[in-house]
């Protein structure tokens, strides 16, 4: 039989594959010069399975919370800019508080659709619930971006240091990217792919994680 921990680790697996399948569906019949949110506009391809792929996320993050509270340890982290690379102790838990506040936000971004063209400042007059669907956005992948550069520090456990250090090589720099192209682009193609990117190695890194959490000791 399996354990609460084990038996949520597998539910986020299974979620977090199918909602990232689905929101590659969904944002794969949209073009690459629009942004990501514009999939669960009204009248996108399949504006519907976005909004479920979404949902299915945002579970499978809720799930991911319970093991990664049990898995986290202390880690050593060394600061960059810092004399002498001061080492400093990230809190046991930190991945697992990031996951779990990290949830409810992509609920909100995949329940809140943007208006047509998901207007941002500082360039376009967005609308309330355009504020409201980026807050939830990029409230979650900051989240998760925190997440996987604890486990990427984690001392005791080789596999999911990996997975993490991995998904820091493929998902910071689209995060990053993706992130100037708003700030000092815009709506457009090289903002577009970043995003799309980026999306893609969160999601892997997700399913990943997850499945390893399955066979993971506690």
């Amino acid at each position: 039989m399996l354990s609460p921990r084990r038996w949520c680790a597998g539910a986020a697996t299974v979620t977090a594959a199918t909602g990232a399948i689905g929101l590659a569906f969904a944002v794969a019949g949209s073009a690459p010069w629009r942004y990501v949110s514009e999939s669960g506009v009204a009248g996108a391809p399949h504006p519907t399975l976005y909004r479920v792929s979404m949902l299915l996320l945002a579970a499978s993050l809720a799930f991911l919370a319970v093991p990664a509270r049990h898995t986290a340890r202390h880690a050593l982290v060394a600061l960059p800019f810092v004399p002498g690379r001061v080492a400093a102790l990230v809190p046991a838990g930190l991945a697992a508080a990031a996951i779990a506040l990290a949830a409810p936000l992509a609920a909100v971004a995949g329940a809140v659709t943007c208006s047509p063209g998901c207007p941002l400042p500082p360039y376009e007059s967005p609308q309330p619930r355009d504020l409201v669907h980026a807050a939830g956005a990029i409230g979650a992948l900051l989240l998760l971006a925190l997440a996987i550069l604890v486990y990427a520090t984690q001392p005791d456990h080789s596999t999911l240091r990996r997975t993490g250090r991995l998904g820091v090589l493929l998902a910071f720099p689209p995060l990053i990217l993706s992130a100037i192209g708003i700030l000092f682009l815009g709506r457009g193609l090289f903002t577009g792919l970043m995003e799309r990117a980026a999306l893609v190695a969160v999601s892997a890194w997700l399913v990943q994680t997850a499945a390893v959490h399955v066979r993971a000791k506690p």
